[in-house]
């Protein structure tokens, strides 16, 4: 186990030099990760500090190897970051060679102070702070070089460079924020969406539909608030299909002999996977139940929302990759795992989604009442373009995305009385803040702090609910105080239909005794959290039937993890995935968003505000509510808010092989 020598990281001294080697504390006590790609880390240089764990570390080549990165990594736009650190690179080699002097010291001091104070941008605020930690507190490190005593030796480390952003890190698929965010402020669209199109082909859809937690990283908060990452995706990829760019077709289709790999579902992780396969040369075909690709962006999010030629069109960017979708064709019912392997795939990706409703548990749920209508189904037969007959009013029972979904739906369709039922307050909805200001605005009436106890029914359709009143006591496991019943505050709530919104189910048909894959206690499939491999070799899992319903762009995240360990498994016969996401998972526990190193930034300059369609009007169809920003210059306006909060960091470690068990 890796012990603490030093470490100013956070501005937190830990300072164990004097210790013994089993007196000093370890790296995770300080919730600092031991390893770096499976090697002990030994050291971590960067923008919160310094990290020390083996005491022969020669501090001075480190950071003289860590500023030869920052010079790499600065976008020169200001001289004290772009010329200062070569400036100091330059003098730690003097020093680290045995040619410099004491003077030297109080120079590198005064230029990390200059370029600390005087940088434009995070990269440049922070890259000096190691440097002062070191200058510090491992003075004795530096006199001993220029003294004589002590030469820079054998360096047998290897250095790793880390490159991110508290947006980026805050991002499940990490996708290079800073960088489109630049390319739009420079006016280069085309490079925005072609930085996105990197990780997923889905831009338009993330653009509309993604909950954005980039957003919730980003450094602007304490001034005022922080940038419209979601709408300058969304700009890029607009702006892209009105001028027609297109990067992908540069991929050539799939050799006639390529090896196949199978996909179970075409909802955003199958078809994400689908994406970075085909582009890997791999000859990908997705089975799909339904009519229609995207999952439950498709059948699951009203077109208000996500209009349809918006997602078709990213549809068919993964289909012009030669990726082919057989549609109606569901795995477990009319095609086996077995027949699948038959066919002579070499892994398969199951994608299947979350596509049954969970139950609510209350009185008359399962009597088959006309008029109850669990809120999945409801919103895969108006996106189907199915007839639904609601009656005048409508319960919708649910605090989440899918309940505002289904809300918001019905008052499209004509529904007289919307009604929300949630058995908790409004601060504990889990759904987006925006789709519960629209649901308010579009006359839902909210009904916070009941519960349905009974479906009532008349002639065996649904005429109501008696509901039960709810306080809220201790937090659960979710953090969210505990909804108790309250004795005697039972009411009815008059309706023609019943819309439960309560939860998502996975419907596993194709798993049997003999295909080896486990089932967790939640109801997902289990797999490798690095990897996304199944228990079952070749089979890989991702999106919703691994996570539970969660969010778009985290199962994106777990499709490129997969499409990496796939490409892995049938190449090398090993499920392993790249640098790039053990780099952002190491940076992830060390901390990157952190209110208290915010750069000093100017603040007063409020996000701009996307169109909206007046309430009057949204309410009448399915066109699309939001409208984005229209006009480059308002996208150019709200990237220049951008203050390039770039992190830099280098981890140390002994070469050799490393440990794979």
């Amino acid at each position: 186990m890796s012990k603490v020598f030093f470490s100013s990281w956070n501005g937190q001294i830990v300072d164990e030099r004097e210790k013994a080697l089993d007196e000093r504390i370890e790296l995770r006590d300080l919730d600092i990760p031991e390893h770096f790609d499976r090697k002990e880390l030994k050291a971590m240089i960067g923008w919160a500090g310094l990290i020390i764990a083996d005491p022969e570390i020669n501090v001075v080549e480190a950071l003289k190897e860590y500023f030869k990165n920052v010079q790499d990594k600065s976008c020169g736009r200001c001289i004290p970051c772009r010329a200062g650190s070569k400036v100091i690179a330059d003098r730690l080699e003097t020093i680290s060679t045995g040619e410099g002097s004491e003077g030297d010291l109080l120079f590198l001091k005064e230029m990390a102070t200059l370029i600390k104070n005087g940088s434009l941008c995070e990269l440049g605020i922070s890259s000096p702070v190691p440097l002062l930690h070191a200058l510090e507190y491992f003075e004795e490190d530096f006199l001993a070089l220029i003294n004589g005593t002590k030469t820079a030796g054998d360096n047998s480390y290897e250095y790793h460079p880390i490159l991110t952003a508290p947006c980026q890190n805050g991002c499940p698929a990490h996708i290079n924020i800073p960088r489109y965010i630049t390319c739009i402020k420079e006016g280069n669209y085309e490079e925005a969406l072609a930085v996105n199109r990197e990780k997923t082909p889905l831009v338009g859809t993330l653009g509309r539909v993604c909950i954005h937690p980039c957003e919730s990283n980003c450094n602007r908060q304490p001034y005022d608030q922080s940038l419209s990452i979601r709408l300058l995706k969304r700009f890029a990829a607009d702006f892209g299909a009105k001028n027609n760019y297109d990067r992908e077709r540069s991929y050539p289709l799939p050799a006639p002999d390529a090896d196949r790999v199978a996909i179970v579902g075409a909802g955003p992780a199958g078809l994400n996977a689908a994406y970075k396969l085909a582009q890997k040369g791999y000859a990908v075909t997705i089975y799909e139940a339904l009519p229609v690709a995207g999952g439950m962006l498709a059948v699951g999010i009203p077109s208000y929302r996500l209009p349809r030629d918006i997602l078709n069109a990213e549809i068919g960017l993964v289909e012009s990759l030669g990726v082919k979708i057989i549609y109606n064709t569901k795995v477990g019912v009319d095609i086996t795992l077995d027949q699948i392997w038959a066919e002579g795939y070499k892994a398969i990706f199951i994608a299947s989604g979350l596509h049954d409703s969970a139950t609510m548990g209350c009185e008359g749920e399962d009597a088959c009442y006309y008029g109850y209508m669990p809120g999945v189904e409801f919103l895969r037969k108006i996106n189907l373009g199915e007839t639904v007959d609601l009656g005048e009013s409508v319960a919708v029972i649910g605090g989440g995305n899918v309940a505002m979904d289904c809300a918001r739906s019905a008052v499209r369709l004509g529904v007289k009385e919307v009604h929300l039922i949630y058995r908790r307050s409004r601060t504990e909805m889990p759904a987006n803040k925006a789709e519960i200001d629209a649901a308010e605005e579009e006359g839902i009436k909210f009904h916070l702090l009941a519960n349905p106890t009974c479906i009532l029914e008349e002639k065996g359709a649904v005429s109501g609910m008696e509901c039960v009143k709810m306080e809220l006591g201790e937090p659960d496991s979710s953090g969210r105080r505990r909804p108790i019943p309250v004795d005697g505050s039972e009411f009815i709530l008059s309706s023609d239909t019943v819309i439960p919104a309560i939860g998502q189910v996975a419907d596993f048909c194709f798993l049997n005794e003999d295909c080896g894959m486990e089932v967790t206690r939640w109801g997902t499939l289990k797999v490798d959290e690095e990897t996304m491999a199944a228990s079952t070799p070749g089979i890989f899992a991702g999106g919703d039937a691994v996570l539970g319903a969660r969010t778009v762009i985290e199962a994106i995240a777990t499709a490129n993890r997969a499409a990496e360990a796939i490409d892995s498994y049938i190449r090398e016969g090993k499920s392993t995935v790249g640098n790039n996401y053990k780099l952002e998972k190491h940076i992830e526990d060390l901390g990157v968003y952190r209110e208290e190193n915010v750069p000093a930034i100017v603040g007063g300059r409020k996000r701009l505000e996307e169109e909206v369609m007046p309430v009057a009007e949204r309410m009448q169809g399915f066109a699309e509510a939001e409208l984005g920003f229209k006009c480059p210059s308002v996208s150019i306006a709200e990237a220049e808010r951008c203050v390039s909060c770039l992190r830099l960091g280098l981890a140390v470690v002994s070469p050799g092989r490393k440990n794979d068990d």
